[in-house]
């Protein structure tokens, strides 16, 4: 049972950063100016980082955190922060200039490093976990279980958003 609440807390924490897909200040850095997305587009990516925030601060504040989980949660925070999707979509900007197999390798190239940060979120996630306290970790499970249930819902762009 555990093994499966650790399974699903990874996929909804990769879910929280994946839908918050908002520029960063290291974003905003790698960015250069005027580059940045404006209008509708960015005001959801502000709205779902605000969001997100929001999630995590529900979340901190649920676990009644000891001063010394602050660090740990301070590093799990941030591991949970937005992959660069500018950097992704200068990627795809030029797919068509591509031949099947040249967009194929890309893709899966893009599908290599989205696993990479799935993969870093998921251990950090864990070892985040493991210094909870038994009482904590039922907070932890309860509180992302409700954010599954959400996406597996059709909330949140889940498996099933087409079909509401």
């Amino acid at each position: 049972m555990k093994l499966r609440h650790l399974l699903i807390t990874a996929s909804l924490l990769t879910g929280l950063s994946a839908m918050a897909q908002t520029a960063t200040t290291s974003d905003t850095a790698a960015t250069p100016p005027g580059a940045r997305q404006t209008g509708p587009m960015q005001k959801m990516r502000d709205m779902m980082g605000h969001r997100r925030a929001q999630h995590l601060e529900a979340l901190k504040t649920s676990l009644k955190l000891k001063p010394e989980q602050e660090s740990q949660w301070t590093a799990f925070a941030g591991s949970m922060k937005p992959h660069n999707t500018e950097q992704q979509h200068m990627a795809m900007a030029d797919m068509d200039k591509l031949t099947t197999p040249e967009r194929i390798d890309k893709m899966m190239a893009l599908k290599t490093q989205r696993d990479a940060e799935m993969q870093k979120r998921g251990d950090a996630t864990k070892t985040f976990y493991a210094t909870l306290s038994d009482e904590q970790k039922k907070t932890f499970d309860q509180h992302t279980a409700k954010f599954m249930h959400r996406m597996a819902e059709g909330q949140h762009g889940g498996p099933g958003h087409m079909l509401h």
